[in-house]
């Protein structure tokens, strides 16, 4: 049990990696990193070659170059450069070009909490988009949406030191307070970002990743007692699967609840974009329902199994654990492509390429492939079963389990041995547990100088009666026979079956015959003599 809570954990822990890694950029903030090596400020002016060749330090030259570099600066928390790319003129009453930094700040929470910017979309001229019915010295650069209506997002055109370049409007910044208290990061968020320090880990903020983290700890300070209580209820119950169904309570539903918890908060809480789609990756979620429904299935199969074996159904039993074990791994399948789906990936074209390599691997695992097909050659033909004793060429034991690869057979010293199925389906099987009776059969021999034909006559007729007397020997066959003349006696031989399946039954019941024929033999004067006659000690 705990093992498999700390494998849960290794698996939530190990999640948190793999969404790291596999995040794309999703924002405009991530997308100009991706493009984009690492850089010292000296550098960040001239991250990758542009069509137009820049004249302004800045590349205000256009409006891709200004919304650019207005976005690298505010992603290098360089909030003073970023500053420069607003205009700050002519702001209404209550602001302030001193708070620029502040203004630039607040924007980009705002872009990263609210929309997408395509930067190839934004135009590369001085001269900016032409025929879109907007003065030539304004573009249009995203959307907002505040409650019922659309807020435009501007870039203008203004004077600089050589010539025009352009900056985020003013009409746009004199916006930012009102958007921001509606659109922007919640009390909690704020305080996160002033108390931790900036950087990014994994191109996610690190107040964002201690937020995320804090949900996750809230959420399962919640979860953990609710589930501890189900638990505590199912254990005190009589049901015959409480601990693997406690097992699921505390383990996978507790992860999966979690998980739930954690998106429903994120996806109604202050964080950017980035972060969104970094956990909207679905790892977790992914991770959370294979485990649950593995262990579902698991638990399944267990109610499954002891109610076939209440009903003696024992092979039915036995085909149980393979068959969840296939299911489980269709499922696993399936949910990874649906997961791939969500991502963006061409589910069909990965199938097809599986189709591909699955010839490749399927001359690989020729073997495997073999022992599967013995697997289903042993379940539909059924010549053996769980629990039966077999003599398998050399080998004779006790089934106790048909697997997918192998047949697990547990011999009389107890040791254990394991035939591929691929091998078993070929060999000569005998199947002792299958007979409905055993045989009994004992040729004996009687001394000629001791025996006459009226004593071999009232031996027969008395051995017979006795095995017709026995409540374990059955009617018919039953024969007590002269053989003839042997070379070492004459022959009497005696056949018969005892109505048996059990060996130690059948081992008592043989014990009780041979001792009634040599007490009628005594009976008579007579006496059974070996194959090789031995001398006589005459004087006893």
């Amino acid at each position: 049990m705990h093992n498999k809570f700390f494998l849960g954990w290794v698996l939530f822990l190990s999640a948190f990696a793999l969404v790291a890694n596999a995040a794309e950029p999703t924002s405009v903030v991530q997308a100009l990193q991706k493009a984009s090596t690492d850089t010292t400020e000296q550098e960040f002016l001239d991250v990758e070659p542009h069509k137009y060749n820049y004249k302004d330090a800045l590349r205000r030259d256009t409006p891709r170059g200004a919304l650019e570099g207005f976005t690298q600066a505010t992603y290098e928390q360089d909030f003073e450069t970023a500053a420069k790319y607003l205009d700050l003129r002519y702001l209404p009453d209550g602001l302030s070009a001193d708070k620029g930094p502040e203004y630039a700040q607040k924007l980009q929470a705002i872009i990263d909490r609210n929309m997408w910017i395509d930067l190839e979309l934004i135009s590369d001229t001085p001269q900016g988009v032409t025929g879109d019915q907007l003065p030539s010295y304004r573009d249009l650069f995203g959307r907002v949406k505040l409650q019922s209506s659309e807020i435009a997002l501007y870039l203008q055109r203004v004077p600089g030191a050589n010539g025009s370049i352009w900056k985020i409007s003013n009409a746009t910044v004199a916006k930012v307070p009102q958007l921001y208290g509606n659109l922007g990061y919640g009390p909690l968020t704020e305080w996160y970002i002033a108390h931790l320090p900036e950087g990014r880990v994994f191109k996610v903020n690190i107040w964002e990743w201690a937020l995320i983290v804090t949900y996750l700890v809230v959420a399962f300070c919640i979860i953990i007692p609710i589930t501890w209580l189900f638990k505590i209820l199912i254990l005190r119950t009589e049901y015959h699967l409480k601990t693997e169904l406690a097992y699921i309570v505390a383990g996978p539903l507790r992860f999966f609840l979690a998980v739930m918890a954690v998106r429903t908060w994120l996806s109604h809480g202050t964080i950017s974009t980035a972060a969104l789609e970094a956990i909207d990756t679905g790892v977790l979620t992914l991770i959370s329902i294979i485990w649950l429904v593995w262990s579902g299935m698991g638990i399944i199969q267990a109610g499954l199994k002891q109610r076939m074996l209440d009903k003696g159904q024992k092979q039915g039993a036995s085909l149980l654990r393979p068959l969840t074990n296939f299911l489980r791994v269709i499922f696993v399948v399936l949910a990874v492509l649906v997961w791939l789906e969500h991502l963006g990936f061409n589910a069909s074209a990965i199938i097809a390429g599986m189709g591909i390599g699955g010839i490749a691997i399927a001359l690989a695992s020729k073997q495997s492939i073999e022992n599967f097909i013995g697997t289903i050659t042993l379940y539909s033909a059924a010549p053996i079963k769980v629990g039966n004793v077999c003599k398998f060429g050399s080998i004779k034991g006790t089934v106790e389990e048909i697997g997918l690869r192998c047949t697990q057979i547990r011999t009389l010293d107890r040791t254990l041995i394991h035939v591929p199925n691929a091998k078993l389906v070929e060999m000569e099987i005998e199947n002792i547990s299958e007979r409905e009776k055993i045989r009994f059969k004992a040729d004996i021999r009687l001394d000629y100088l001791m025996t006459n034909t009226e004593q071999l006559k009232a031996i027969i007729k008395d051995i017979k009666e006795m095995l017709e007397a026995h409540e374990l020997v059955m009617d018919s066959p039953l024969r007590v026979t002269f053989k003839g003349f042997g070379l070492h006696g004459l022959q009497v031989n005696i056949f018969a079956y005892v109505g048996t399946k059990s060996l130690p039954t059948y081992q008592v019941a043989s014990e009780e015959l041979h001792l009634g024929i040599m007490d009628i033999v005594i009976k008579h004067g007579s006496r059974i003599i070996p194959v090789a006659p031995v001398a006589l000690n005459t004087s006893q």
